[in-house]
């Protein structure tokens, strides 16, 4: 009776069983359909940000305050870092100050007395032996590396007590260090503070009382560090004129060429025993009774060059071509004040020359055995290869030196090279020197990977300078047996 009645209701509005079914399946269907697009437009809505121009006055007050409290967030935790970081440098820094103020100057009476630049009749900076038979004694330190920093104050610290232990074995009238006293990269010392790892070694060098000087490595300033090259110069300058330091001699040099630190001290020796220059006033009233000995000659290598700013390609500079001319304009000065006689010299700087890499080249190529020109002295080819890292570029400093009485050039920079060959040439005139290239032993323990536990390269150079100006010189290790013999 029912089916009847629904089936008679179903005719009276035109629909039929079939299509009633067919659009209660779909009902569902449209339901959902619905469903999704209500959902995906409230997903919309949520998504999107309301620009702040479109918000009430009290909606910009919640969002600025949010701001700020993420902001202050972000600055605190970026403060409380630095703090700690801060603090632990200057416990590690602090803590080798007083580890230096425990030092012990060295206890050597030289027989050689200093007279100041400003007071001498050279300009320069000469030592004056008591006797015409006194041996002048210079030791060659380099790449001290100091990081002055969180990441390397035990490093520092054996650092510091390899340059005590040197200093106080050879006890030698001067100290010349052939750069990097610094190694300000982030990652090894945690600080760009390269004015720092300088007052640590020159306070370690005032402690240690002996004269020394400096000249400039390419890590001493890096593109990055907080002083440049000019900044670090002004305060050697400093420390040097206030006799803060009061045994330092570096000296900025000519201003018309390139680098900072250019400079010569000079040895001179008296002719006779009865002359006797134990001050300024001795020394002027005997000068005339004396004569040059040897000049030792500072240059600035500079750093890195053909657009290598940072030094990941090894592209390093050279000696230019205006401070070449400036050494030899100078020995020939000298030459002229000595009355005639050849001013014998010893360069130092950082970077090495090419004729480094080229001789050693060829005595190895020999089998590691002398050649017609090449003469093994003492030490090792440490780096990969056997290879050295000079400058990029040509330049004449060792055809100069040859030329103008150069005996011995001496440098730093490949830590683990610590050789020495003579190297036969021609002068000028065609006439046969020899001039000895001498790598320093480094003193580094944080610029190479892994180099902390080597010790073989660790250590110094002593130079022996006679009174007729020839030299000898033996290398002084830091640890190991020290019974090496002057050559």
């Amino acid at each position: 009776m029912r089916k009847d009645e629904e089936k008679l209701s179903h005719e009276e509005e035109g629909v039929t069983p079939a299509e009633e079914e067919r659009a209660e399946q779909a009902l569902p269907q449209k339901e959902s359909s619905e469903n999704e697009e209500k959902y995906f437009e409230e997903e919309d809505g949520k998504k999107k940000k309301k620009r702040r121009k479109d918000m009430t006055p009290e909606e910009k007050k919640k969002r600025r305050k949010r701001d700020l409290i993420i902001v202050g967030c972000v600055f605190g935790v970026i403060a409380v870092f630095c703090s700690i970081f801060a603090i632990v440098s200057y416990v590690g820094y602090s803590g080798n100050f007083d580890y230096i103020a425990t030092i012990e100057a060295v206890e050597y009476e030289s027989s050689f007395t200093l007279i100041d630049a400003d007071e001498s009749d050279t300009g320069y900076y000469e030592f004056v032996a008591s006797s015409p038979d006194d041996e002048f004694r210079i030791l060659h330190l380099t790449d001290i590396h100091l990081g002055a920093g969180p990441f390397s104050a035990q490093k520092d610290r054996w650092a510091l007590d390899a340059v005590r232990t040197v200093v106080q074995r050879v006890k030698a009238d001067l100290v010349i260090v052939t750069g990097d006293l610094g190694f300000p990269v982030p990652y090894a010392a945690g600080t760009l503070n390269n004015k720092r790892e300088i007052e640590m070694f020159g306070t370690l060098m005032d402690e240690l009382d002996v004269y020394w000087t400096v000249c400039f490595g390419n890590h001493d300033t890096e593109i990055y560090s907080l002083y440049d090259r000019e900044e670090i110069s002004d305060y050697f300058t400093e420390m040097n004129e206030s006799g803060e330091w009061d045994k330092f001699l570096y000296r900025e040099g000519e201003e018309d060429i390139a680098g900072l630190g250019n400079d010569i001290i000079l040895v001179r020796h008296p002719n006779g025993e009865n002359v006797k220059i134990t001050d300024i006033q001795s020394y002027d009233a005997n000068v005339e009774n004396t004569h040059l000995t040897q000049a030792m000659v500072m240059f600035d290598s500079h750093s890195y060059t053909d657009g290598d700013y940072f030094g990941i390609a090894w592209k390093y500079d050279n000696i230019h071509q205006d401070q070449i001319d400036w050494y030899a304009g100078e020995m020939d000065a000298l030459k002229e004040y000595n009355g005639g006689s050849v001013v014998k010299s010893l360069l130092f700087f950082h970077i090495p020359l090419r004729e480094y890499g080229t001789y050693w080249s060829e005595y190895k190529d020999n089998g590691h055995q002398n050649t017609e020109n090449v003469t093994y002295v003492f030490g090792k080819a440490g780096e990969s290869g056997e290879k050295s890292f000079p400058g990029v570029n040509e330049d004449l400093v060792f055809e100069t030196a040859a030329d103008k009485g150069g005996q011995g050039i001496f440098c730093g920079h490949d830590h683990y090279n610590t050789y020495a060959i003579d190297v036969k040439t021609k002068n000028s005139e065609g006439e046969d020197v020899t001039v000895r290239l001498e790598y320093g032993m480094s003193i580094d323990y944080i610029a190479y990977i892994g180099i902390a536990k080597e010790i073989e390269q660790r250590g110094g150079t002593e130079i022996k300078i006679s009174p007729d100006g020839s030299f000898q010189s033996r290398q002084r290790p830091y640890q190991g047996e020290d019974n090496t013999v002057f050559r």
